[in-house]
């Protein structure tokens, strides 16, 4: 009989895998080679050893300055998020190298030394020199964690290699996390044979999420309800990747007969929003739409009434509506309800539905041909994508209507327009505006929409 993985097995199974790791005395990196679904156990065990409460005796430090391919300008904003770690901090919750002072645990006070070249090698002496000044600490090792990349970050491998072909000094040992069918860290087979520790656990995250999200769902009060209700969307999205309609209308029913039973209309409504979304995965775009009318109509009330569910399923279900509107081309139907999304949302102080609103607007009018309003509406989105925090920008959608509008503003403006507009998106996204773009791709953003996309077969 198999058992059924929990969140603290799973735990575990990293902790035995690195307690395995930390007796080989050989290796100088260890990678942990996982599922995507599994880094954030890993995450969570590393910063808990960070902390008092972890099991082994290396001390774990941890730097978060984001990779960018230039080893050189990497190396020094390390070099400079180290030097951080000693400048006053208001709040002395979080003052670690000032608790240490307190409990009079440093030997003797410790500022990095600012002559040295800023570089990974520095850091590593800085860091050795430090503990050595910490009581009790003067044989234990160190291991630097190095979060994972994004998977759209250039590779680090050489990096990596290079480091360990210059040598780390005793004492001093790396650990970063990798994902197994996107790996950012490719190394040659002779450093890994002779430097690198591969950890590959055996672990189902998503079963153990799971298993954790149903428990006391088969209980009949009124927590058992509000369980089952949780287990039941699960299993009405899981019957969209079967696309068949008829054991989607059950599990429709018994979600539906579920949220009666809890009897509040935030219930009812998210029930109907998880219909119409499951209805629209398999194409079933009448009852889909049926239901999302019925939640928009209901979310539109708990909003008047000032109840916090009804915004957040409003925009759902208005989402839903208007792209199996323009599945069936009817485009001027869609904008409607994109305007009427980006109002509403600019009522809200929602930023991001204020930009999306408006960016769909744009892209719609562009279809239609009607330029000089497709460009008004990018140019409204861009003003509510501002709000945003940049890095938000530099991520998302945004980037989607910034390559619309710049390329409508060459089509149908001046050059004195599209001197402004590069102005605005320069101080909106960052000097490399025009390399984003252009890794975004101008013909994904301008070229009209595949049917197979958007359109139901």
């Amino acid at each position: 009989m198999t058992t059924s993985p929990s969140i603290g097995q799973e735990f575990y199974k990293v902790r035995e895998a690195w307690a395995k790791a930390d007796a080989d005395q050989h290796w100088k990196l260890a990678i942990w080679l996982v599922q995507y679904a599994d880094i954030d156990i890993i995450d969570k065990f590393l910063e808990i050893e960070r902390t008092a409460i972890g099991v082994f005796k290396e001390i774990f430090f941890r730097f978060d300055t984001p990779w960018t391919g230039d080893h050189e300008a990497w190396e020094n904003a390390l070099w400079q998020e180290y030097v951080s770690w000693f400048e006053p901090i208001p709040n002395s919750a979080y003052d670690v190298y000032g608790a240490l002072k307190k409990d009079r645990l440093l030997k003797q006070d410790y500022h990095p030394d600012l002559t040295l070249t800023p570089c990974v090698q520095s850091i590593w002496k800085e860091i050795l020199r430090f503990k050595s000044y910490i009581t009790g600490l003067e044989d234990i090792g160190c291991c630097i964690y190095f979060p994972p990349l994004r998977s759209d970050s250039p590779d680090a491998g050489d990096w990596y290699a290079d480091v360990l072909k210059k040598g780390l000094p005793a004492g001093i040992r790396l650990v970063t996390i990798d994902v197994v069918t996107n790996p950012r860290v490719t190394l040659s087979q002779k450093i890994l044979t002779e430097h690198v520790k591969l950890l590959q656990p055996k672990l189902d995250m998503v079963a153990a999420i799971k298993n954790e999200m149903d428990k006391g769902g088969g209980n009949s009060d009124s927590v058992g309800i509000d369980a089952r209700f949780r287990k039941q969307i699960r299993t009405v999205m899981d019957c969209t990747t079967q696309q068949d309609a008829g054991i989607l209308d059950h599990e429709v029913a018994v979600l539906l007969d579920l949220c009666k039973k809890m009897g509040g209309a935030t219930q009812a409504v998210a029930g109907m929003m998880i219909a119409a979304q499951a209805y629209f995965m398999i194409r079933e775009q009448n009852k889909s739409a049926a239901y999302a009318d019925k939640a928009i109509g209901q979310s539109r009330q708990l909003m008047d009434a000032d109840d916090p569910a009804g915004y957040p399923t409003w925009k759902s279900c208005v989402m839903i509506k208007a792209a199996i509107l323009v599945g069936k081309k009817k485009r001027k139907q869609a904008i409607a309800l994109y305007e009427e999304l980006a109002h509403t949302a600019a009522g809200k102080g929602d930023a991001f539905m204020i930009m999306e609103g408006y960016r769909l607007c744009g892209h719609l009018y562009y279809e239609l041909s009607q330029l000089n309003i497709a460009f008004e509406n990018l140019l409204l989105a861009l003003t509510g994508g501002s709000y945003l925090d940049l890095e938000v920008r530099r991520q998302s959608t945004f980037l989607h209507a910034a390559s619309m509008a710049v390329h409508l503003c060459e089509k149908i403006r001046g050059p004195e327009d599209l001197k402004i507009l590069q102005e605005q998106l320069q101080e909106l996204l960052g000097d490399d505006w025009a390399t984003l773009l252009q890794s975004e791709g101008l013909d994904k953003a301008t070229v009209r929409r595949k049917s197979s996309l958007f359109e139901f077969n």
